[in-house]
């Protein structure tokens, strides 16, 4: 099959890209303006204090993410991650008004980007799972070269967009839509909710190579 003639892409996996093509770009909004809001904003605060608070998110986001991935592992069928990936993606999605509405001080953004490292480490182990158990048979490039182009050129065209909307309008209005387009995206994931494999489904990868294949009727 030609590569410009691809066959429709399932569902779950559509909205699992739409929803994080919100979630990724909506970053994106904060990635040039975050290091001069933090060293303009926030009393006491440096660049250093960015590399800091940076390490902070990544280490709890790390450490964070043992636990979750094996207790998301222990538990049959979809549910408990589908639930993990939902609560994390709304935990991400508050974070930026935290920093809108209650951030001036130092210890205010290691409170934040904690918080934010939670988050994050609900979001990625159950996503990937999710996503690697609903991606279809004979399209693995494909389906993950669609999520890795959509998140990609998002974040680059938010990128600018942020920088250009913070030097006009400030960094409050940078804020609200990153927040605003995280919460779409989490709001979309509730629309695959049913389609999550239950307790009664065979464990692992080949489920939704499964499911595909049955579909297609392949061997």
């Amino acid at each position: 099959m030609s590569w410009w003639h691809q066959p429709k892409v399932n569902r779950v996996i559509m909205i699992m890209i739409y929803s994080d093509f919100l979630v990724i770009s909506a970053s994106g909004f904060l990635s040039p303006i975050y290091a001069v809001f933090v060293t303009r904003q926030v009393v006491g605060a440096t660049l250093a204090t960015v590399g800091f608070v940076t390490t902070m998110f990544y280490v709890v986001k790390s450490a964070l993410q043992f636990p979750i991935s094996s207790y998301a592992d222990s538990v049959k069928g979809e549910n408990d991650d589908f639930k993990l990936m939902v609560i994390g993606t709304f935990i991400v999605s508050v974070v930026p008004l935290i920093y809108y509405f209650f951030v001036h001080e130092v210890w205010e953004m290691f409170a934040a980007e904690t918080l934010n490292g939670i988050g994050y480490a609900m979001i990625i182990p159950t996503w990937l799972a999710i996503y690697t158990r609903h991606i279809d048979r004979h399209r693995e490039s494909w389906e993950w070269m669609l999520h890795s182009n959509a998140v990609g050129l998002g974040f680059a065209v938010t990128a600018t967009v942020g920088g250009v909307l913070a030097e006009r309008f400030g960094f409050g209005v940078i804020f609200l839509l990153t927040s605003a387009f995280s919460f779409v995206g989490a709001g979309m994931l509730l629309l695959i909710k049913h389609d999550m494999h239950g307790a009664d489904h065979r464990d692992g990868f080949s489920d939704g190579f499964v499911i595909a294949a049955e579909k297609e009727k392949l061997p």
